[in-house]
């Protein structure tokens, strides 16, 4: 095939998909872009995953390991990649049929970029059906920092990598967990200077809300690493004396977001995260009272957010013990006072 049409892997890591791995396949195979390879890695799946591998026949490079990690399995389809571009898939996501056609025909020339990146389609389900499809925003797709800081970065399945410069980078091999891989990848190549190309047709679909991830069966942990990222990245961004207020402020709400959900499902991790920010200038009462639910957003701007979580624990406190009391209370089986 002529350089003009690149030879383009496709990878997709694999691990007790169920059937959501069927369409993933046939978007891959059904992409239009003709110069194309299909590579999956089955990460010793349990379930049926390997028996609907093995009905695509030669159509798919199939790979099998015991690596435990998502992560490794990516690296491991990386090294075994053939194509100069590599387009990620994830088992239970897939991808409009021109979506590789579409955004290297909207990045121009080639020899100029290094990451073509897109935004992407949100697909919710609930009850097996799909509930809503929607395009993912990108306030400012020419600020990279700003839209890593604020977690508008698109899903990986909306990018598209030349092959050496991901390799160059170390790929998935050293990173210490897998909480936002692809987050820890993409400030990865901002920091190495790698030529992103924005292409604004959206072509990737994100599935969400059928199964538990690693991030979301994990949420308090998961929240606290990509808090120390946020962190990270500022010290960064403030030591190249690139500290712009636009990027403090995405990093702000971001900070306030982590920490508004922290509050509710961790409190215990609140109070050291916020001295953390104390001292990384993400600290934003405006930022945490703008990211606060609409019920008590009165009372953060009131009384400030480490007061308002104090006053949030006290009534959830008293909550529980007064449904404890009444739960007792209507139990036959609580002795009577006296007894």
């Amino acid at each position: 095939m002529s350089n003009s049409f690149p030879l383009v892997t496709i990878g997709i890591p694999a691990y007790n998909s169920g059937p959501w791995i069927v369409p993933a396949i046939e978007s891959a195979l059904g992409q239009s872009w003709p110069n194309k390879e299909v590579l999956v890695l089955d990460d010793g799946s349990s379930d049926r995953t390997v028996q609907r591998l093995a009905a695509f026949g030669d159509r798919l490079r199939l790979l099998q390991a015991r690596t435990g990690r998502s992560s490794l399995a990516r690296q491991l389809l990386l090294e075994a990649s053939s194509g100069e571009w590599v387009q990620w898939l994830d088992h239970d996501d897939y991808l409009l049929p021109e979506k590789i056609a579409t955004q290297i025909a909207e990045a121009g020339s080639l020899a100029e970029a290094d990451v073509l990146f897109s935004p992407f389609l949100l697909e919710r389900w609930s009850n097996g059906s799909v509930q809503s499809c929607e395009r993912q925003p990108l306030d400012d797709p020419r600020d990279l920092p700003r839209t890593w800081l604020s977690s508008q970065f698109p899903q990986n399945g909306a990018l598209l990598w030349r092959r050496e410069k991901l390799l160059a980078l170390g790929g998935w091999k050293d990173l210490p967990v897998d909480y936002y891989d692809d987050y820890q990848i993409y400030w990865r190549a901002i920091r190495a200077g790698l030529r992103f190309r924005y292409t604004p047709t959206p072509g990737a679909v994100y599935r969400v809300c059928h199964e538990p991830s690693l991030t979301s069966s994990n949420i308090p942990e998961a929240l606290r690493w990509r808090a120390s990222m946020v962190r990270e990245a500022a010290k960064e961004l403030q030591a190249m004396d690139q500290w712009t207020r636009p990027r403090r402020e995405a990093a702000q709400a971001e900070y306030a977001r982590i920490l508004r959900v922290l509050d509710r499902l961790a409190p215990q991790s609140v109070e050291p995260l916020s001295r953390e920010a104390r001292l990384s200038d993400l600290w934003s009462e405006r930022a945490l009272a703008e990211a606060a639910e609409p019920h008590v957003r009165w009372l953060v701007r009131f009384l400030g957010f480490r007061r308002a979580c104090r006053v949030r624990r006290l009534v959830r406190s008293c909550g529980q013990a007064v449904r404890r009391a009444r739960k007792g209370a209507l139990d036959p089986r609580s002795p009577a006072d006296g007894s």
